[in-house]
């Protein structure tokens, strides 16, 4: 009898702790995300390259997705749009294609030794080292500070990780090049973080799609709870054309979002 009330104490212990941690559960407020690299121009005076690098700040870090094609660009844009690159406290590389890690010669230059997040890649993690960076292998969904996810690499070809910020509003998702499929990511992402996707922000690897494959792609995102789709870099006309309206607000080098706020 002894045996059988303890085990009930034990289990109620358990539900109390596992539902107090549920809904004290830390969200990241006042997150920001401004486009310093891309192909398509959004800001007037900024210099637009073949690539994509976006800064973010969320719960008090700076971080830094993707460096973009060439440390000049990079550069000159952060400074125009006031961003520090001097206060970044780690970067994270979605894959390994020169138009997304060509920037970090710039990030070795003024951080040497911040930490850069990587998929599983050999080359990749050889040519971080060469630059006197710290390379972090991701294998799985890694909580890399409260309330910000480096979403486990899927293969493309190549391997490709995302960024996600969980808010209380939902993630904020931000993909590279999305090699192994938009929909993909995302459905990754809210699986193993356990929240709905909420603005989608990134290459989604789509130039030269098909409408009906674009209206597919749109769908799904949408029926995932996707309530902000910007596409950039890679993503094509075709779906930067078909987003118009309460879904799409434009996006490209410049743009800035703060939270749910977007500031054109």
């Amino acid at each position: 009898m002894q045996i059988v009330l303890l085990i009930v104490i034990a289990i109620f212990i358990a539900l109390f702790y596992a539902l107090s941690s549920k809904t004290s559960k830390k969200y990241v407020e006042g997150a920001r995300l401004v486009v310093l690299v891309d192909n398509n121009p959004q800001k007037q005076g900024l210099r637009t390259a073949w690539g994509l690098s976006v800064y973010v700040e969320a719960n008090g870090m700076r971080l830094l997705f993707d460096t973009g094609p060439e440390p000049a660009v990079l550069k000159v844009n952060a400074e125009e749009l006031g961003v520090d690159l001097s206060k970044v406290d780690f970067v994270v590389i979605s894959h390994s294609h020169g138009d997304h890690t060509n920037g970090l010669k710039l990030l070795a230059s003024i951080k040497p030794g911040i930490v850069v997040y990587i998929p599983p890649d050999e080359g990749l993690e050889r040519y971080v080292r060469s630059l006197g960076l710290r390379p972090v292998q991701v294998n799985s969904t890694l909580e890399i500070a409260g309330g910000i996810y480096v979403v486990k690499p899927l293969y493309g070809p190549p391997i490709e990780e995302a960024l996600a910020i969980e808010t209380s509003g939902g993630l904020i998702i931000v993909v590279g090049c999305s090699h192994p499929g938009i929909v993909n990511v995302v459905r990754q992402a809210a699986r193993d973080i356990g929240a709905r996707p909420y603005i989608v922000l990134g290459g989604f690897h789509m130039a030269g799609a098909k409408p009906q494959e674009v209206q597919g792609v749109i769908s799904q995102l949408l029926e995932m709870g996707v309530e902000r789709i910007y596409p950039l870099h890679c993503s094509g006309e075709a779906i930067r054309s078909y987003l118009y309206g309460e879904s799409y607000r434009g996006g490209g080098v410049g743009l800035e979002i703060i939270q749910d706020v977007v500031n054109d």
